[in-house]
């Protein structure tokens, strides 16, 4: 696995091509459609590792697989990951890229684990809550987990606040391991 501080050099330079090819959209969909095949095809990858095919080759195969031609800089970017030997950043590009996409737009990512679906109302009362101790814009990414037992769990970058009853019993477990 390829540490996302590389991923992030490589995705914010696509994304200056980008905007400056006024294609920032259209790139941030057609890697989340190639993180989908890389993620579906692992059968992918080696083609695009395959030494005796040609890059250019290579980047019509992707073609192929997208159902349509990629934007510049993405068939710039995927040209530069053959060259560089550097595929496995495809396996992070679309998350990589909205954190890139987020941070230009002032906007915070909170992902926001419960056991059960929230409601509407809760929903806008923690996105509330958290954008006054962000002091920003805050956007949910939900995921339910029931696992969690009960509580939530919120990762915001690199900072975790587990408040949940599974949180709670594995730090009870691991002092009483201790």
């Amino acid at each position: 696995m390829i540490g996302r501080s590389v991923a992030r050099r490589y995705l914010a330079a696509a994304m200056e091509a980008a905007e400056a090819a006024g294609v920032r959209d259209e790139l941030g969909q057609q890697l989340v459609r190639m993180a989908g095949l890389v993620a579906d095809a692992p059968d992918l990858e080696r083609l695009l590792k395959h030494p005796r095919m040609s890059v250019e080759r290579k980047l019509e195969a992707v073609e192929k697989l997208l159902g349509e031609e990629p934007v510049r800089p993405l068939r710039d970017l995927i040209g530069l990951l053959i060259d560089n030997d550097r595929l496995e950043v495809l396996e992070v590009a679309d998350e990589v890229y909205q954190e890139l996409v987020d941070e230009t737009e002032g906007v915070i990512r909170a992902f926001v684990t419960t056991p059960l679906p929230l409601d509407d109302e809760q929903v806008r009362r923690l996105a509330a809550a958290l954008s006054r101790w962000l002091d920003g814009d805050v956007v949910l990414d939900e995921r339910v987990d029931p696992d969690t037992i009960g509580g939530i769990v919120v990762r915001v970058g690199d900072r975790i606040l587990d408040a949940s009853l599974r949180g709670r019993l594995d730090r009870m477990t691991a002092r009483m391991v201790e």
